[in-house]
């Protein structure tokens, strides 16, 4: 059904539109482009969770800005795509990238003027913003398969007070089946803002998860929760993944492999498992900074660069018959 809109929605969106011409037709001064590289170069730096490693990429990303390798670059659109390609190629990381987006921008900068007490009790866009909720924060499919095969389909990782009433119905809805899928195949990752209340569905309270490492030295422990009243999931379970199952997705897939709680199926997931932060630039640009690294209880190991091995690798499109096949 089409729905008559107002005369100024047409003139809002043709402002918009022209604005955002605008901003990516600008030509680049030297001067800001100087400005943002150094910017750029002090947050990898003093932030990236690897001090070691965190000097070395700042010093390639400025001798390749001396050498003019972004020079092409006509507008903040494109510089950010050519940093963030060559970033990736030398780091190998794909939490370090540079994105343009005013909008996201002046919220980083408007958290960062209000204090950091204030910031904690502000909304947060990714769990809170009109757009989590029009996503169904990442419950995409839930259904019974032939066989009373449970099936949930989630396309990113979104928990939090918001999410909980739709992650519990669909928990619920595939409590009396046999067995579980968990489709995170092309799952780019997200969070959690109320703990890993997703893998309390599936191990004990307070099992240890993963402990994340920071640049200062500091670690803290991942745990599933303890108040979880919800019934658990105990019987077999199987997981997704592809190769563009990634972070906090993949962080899922990996601890309950590691606790064998889970069977994974599919490829070799993207290898993404730094915790990552956000840092305005300018007001065009805001960068992304690996500042946290994830690893199994006592020890180094995690799947960064080498993501999450399969126990029965198959080929796409493939992975729900094989599951069927493994249950027969």
């Amino acid at each position: 059904m089409l729905v008559a809109k107002p005369a100024y929605f047409y003139l809002s969106a043709v402002f918009s539109l022209f604005c955002c011409r605008c901003a990516f037709a600008q030509v680049l001064s030297v001067g800001e482009t100087d400005a943002a590289i150094a910017t750029m170069v002090q947050q990898i730096d003093t932030a990236y969770v690897f001090p070691e490693k965190g000097q070395k990429i700042a010093q390639h990303l400025r001798s390749e800005y001396r050498q003019g390798k972004f020079s092409a670059a006509k507008n903040w659109q494109e510089l950010a795509e050519t940093i963030s390609k060559n970033l990736k190629e030398f780091s190998q990381d794909g939490h370090l990238y540079v994105r343009f987006d005013p909008k996201t921008v002046k919220e980083l900068q408007s958290a960062a003027e209000s204090g950091p007490d204030t910031a904690s009790q502000a909304p947060e866009p990714f769990f809170d913003g009109k757009d989590a909720a029009e996503r169904n924060y990442g419950f995409r499919n839930v259904q019974v398969l032939k066989g009373n095969i449970g099936y949930l389909e989630i396309s990113e990782i979104n928990i939090s007070a918001n999410s909980l009433p739709v992650l519990f119905a669909a928990m619920r809805f595939v409590a009396n089946t046999r067995a579980l899928v968990v489709d995170l195949r092309n799952n780019g990752g997200g969070g959690s803002n109320v703990g890993s209340v997703l893998e309390s569905f599936f191990l004990p309270p307070n099992r240890s998860l993963l402990e994340f490492r920071t640049r200062n030295g500091s670690m803290q422990t991942e745990k599933t929760v303890g108040w979880l009243l919800e019934p658990k999931y105990e019987k077999p379970l199987f997981i997704l993944v592809s190769k563009g199952t990634a972070s906090a997705a993949e962080a899922f897939a990996y601890a309950l492999q590691k606790h064998r709680r889970a069977k994974i199926v599919g490829q070799r997931s993207a290898g993404a498992a730094f915790m990552n932060s956000w840092y305005p630039v300018n007001e065009h640009l805001y960068m992304s900074v690996s500042t946290g690294a994830p690893a199994w209880p006592g020890t180094t190991e995690n799947w960064e660069s080498t993501g999450i091995q399969p126990d029965y690798t198959v080929p796409e499109r493939t992975e729900l018959d094989a599951v069927v096949s493994l249950l027969k």
